[in-house]
């Protein structure tokens, strides 16, 4: 069965138009506030302004890949509101990467010139020039140039993939589809000038667009926390001090953030939680809750890079046990599930999940022909993608999540994936955080599970009777052998995601 939602091709105005707007109609209205420093509507187009004149002196666009690197910042925010005013293709770059690997993925993107701004270290690619910015620099007095709407298939930004289970692919995303985007989400949420909007994510992650743009383009404003990472035992708070009504999180990242926050914290201004990048759980939901005492919306969200940002969405209102639903599509895509000759499931069967879309990306940079073949495209913008992710469709039209393809364990006969074992031992008193890996190094060659466990505060020890709570809800087969207690599960340095190439084969001391 497929999903549809209703969309049409129509010109949405671009994502810097949508800016220049709110710059021409409440100049004096705060538009980024970071510390105890605020900028205007007025300030931001007057940086971004002055930049978009720089760049089309330096750069023959639009279409040139335009890397930008700084800390998080007032001059960064401005840096990438020209980018896109001057319809060239934006290329985030996370500043505390190591050199080498900032320099691989500005070669990757085919890099034009590198905007280096207050002092970032630059990475160098092949035949690209390089330009150093000071905040000090930018005049005041800039105007952003004002466009048509994007074509279709215009080329809008680059952004690479999470890397959680392997290498980083870069994706080559549509000025069309994320003006289309932004325009969907503000819409939906009912985001209003008087909207603060946290910006928590890491700048290589790609929510940081829906962080950084939404807000922006809504008349909004643009809450910056300070540039080096916040640690998990301050995030809450600042959201609290910044008084944010909106926030995205990934659920790793989330629980790292109870963890370490006294559960007498409150958030009364935050109006809704967007959670995605993996599967959220009803134990997640509920702590979000209880801990915080939290009121507001909960909404899960699903959607890969390739396909820019979110594909499906689902209020959660009461959570349903284990993996909460991805949703239904939002308008201008259609889902469904598939097996592996291609064809179309029925409601309830499981395959893997596929998304259509006129408002995707253009596929991968310098992919390999296995990469390509989960792209199909057609006319007007159209793009199909295979997930590589398993779930099913529902009678209702809800998309549901069972777990990625390559997660799938065979013990002694018995099928089942590793999300599906996590979101059990989540559920389990004294667990407050755990990932699953599979090692073939048992004797008979089956893989040997073991669950990384972080424990909640006040347990010492992994909880008695925890393997006979499990065998209550799974089969003997898929109950860990081995649990490893650590102090943090660890995460990608973009998106925060549960790093699973990082969790390493524990030694047999493990329980």
């Amino acid at each position: 069965m497929s999903v549809r939602a209703c969309g049409t091709g129509q010109p949405w105005p671009g994502v810097a138009e949508q800016i220049a707007r709110w710059c021409a109609t409440t100049p004096l209205a705060p538009a980024v506030v970071q510390g105890s420093r605020t900028w205007t509507y007025r300030e931001l187009e007057g940086a971004a302004g002055a930049i978009s004149a720089t760049l089309q002196a330096q750069v023959p666009g639009p279409g040139r890949v335009v890397a930008v690197t700084g800390p998080r910042g007032f001059a960064t925010v401005a840096a990438w509101v020209a980018v896109l005013a001057t319809r060239n293709v934006l290329l985030p770059l996370d500043p505390g990467l190591a050199p080498v690997q900032s320099a691989r993925m500005a070669s990757r993107a085919g890099t034009d010139l590198v905007l280096a701004l207050d002092g970032a270290r630059v990475p160098t690619a092949n035949g690209a020039r390089v330009l150093r910015l000071d905040s000090g620099q930018l005049g005041a007095g800039g105007r952003l140039p004002q466009e048509e709407p994007p074509p279709p298939e215009d080329p809008g930004y680059v952004f690479f993939t999470s890397g959680s289970t392997g290498q980083p692919k870069a994706i080559l995303g549509r000025h069309r589809s994320l003006a289309h985007f932004l325009t969907w989400l503000r819409t939906a949420l009912h985001v209003q000038p008087g909207d603060r909007i946290g910006h928590l994510a890491g700048v290589g992650f790609d929510v940081s667009l829906r962080e950084v743009l939404l807000p922006l383009s809504a008349g909004a404003t643009l809450c910056l926390p300070p540039p080096a990472p916040l640690p998990p035992s301050q995030a809450l708070a600042w959201l609290g001090d910044n008084r944010v009504t909106l926030l995205h999180a990934v659920p790793t990242v989330a629980r790292a953030w109870l963890h370490a926050t006294d559960s007498s914290l409150r958030l009364p201004l935050l109006r809704a939680v967007l959670f995605s990048g993996e599967p959220l759980t009803d134990t997640l939901v509920t702590r979000w809750r209880t801990h915080l005492d939290y009121r507001g919306e909960i909404i899960n969200q699903y959607g890969p890079t390739e396909t820019t940002l979110i594909r499906c969405w689902h209020r959660v209102e009461d959570p349903t046990p284990g993996i909460q639903p991805l949703g239904r599509p939002i308008p201008g895509s259609e889902a469904w599930a598939e097996d592996p000759p291609g064809t179309r499931l029925l409601p309830g069967a499981p395959g893997e999940i596929v998304l259509r879309t006129l408002y995707g990306t253009s596929g991968y940079l310098g992919a390999s022909e296995e990469e390509d073949a989960r792209f199909t495209f057609g006319p007007d913008g159209e793009v199909i993608y295979r997930t590589g992710d398993l779930g099913h469709v529902d009678a209702d039209g809800v998309v549901h999540f069972l777990g990625r393809l390559d997660d799938q364990v065979k013990i002694y006969g018995v099928r089942f994936h590793l999300h599906a074992v996590e979101a059990v031992l989540e559920a389990q008193p004294g667990v407050q955080q755990t990932a699953v890996t599979a090692h073939h190094d048992s004797e008979d060659g089956a893989p040997r599970l073991t669950a990384h466990l972080v424990l909640a505060p006040g347990c010492n020890g992994v909880p008695g009777g925890l393997r006979a709570a499990l065998l209550q809800h799974l089969p003997a087969a898929a109950v860990p052998a081995r649990f490893v207690i650590v102090d943090a599960l660890p995460r990608t340095s973009g998106s925060g995601k549960l790093d699973r190439s990082s969790l390493t084969d524990p030694s047999p001391s493990g329980i």
